[in-house]
């Protein structure tokens, strides 16, 4: 059985392509290796991503509506963000 990273740098890695997602993309990326983890909810990955945000390792790319009229924020991982996975968390097991 695979050791898992914790669940923020797990949340972090998920940028790591480049591309833009939302709290709900990450939820639904990351919730087949870790279903059941109190803290994937959207609530705490809308925190862990505004926090990732506040240092410099995410940067808003855009912000929607969804269909039930509530407010989704796009974040794409920032050079600095890059640099310092790839330094700090990049030791750890890629999850998927």
């Amino acid at each position: 059985m695979n050791k898992l990273i914790p669940l923020y740098y797990a949340i972090i890695k998920h940028f790591l392509d480049g591309k833009e997602d939302c709290a709900q993309g990450v939820i639904a990326a990351l919730d087949p290796l870790y279903h059941g983890y109190k803290m994937l909810n959207l609530k705490d990955v809308e925190e862990a991503l505004a926090t990732a945000r506040e240092n410099g390792l995410l940067e808003e790319t855009r912000s929607e509506l969804d269909p039930v009229d509530e407010l989704r924020i796009y974040y794409q991982v920032t050079d600095f963000g890059r640099d310092m996975m790839e330094r700090y968390i990049g030791k750890y097991a890629n999850p998927a």
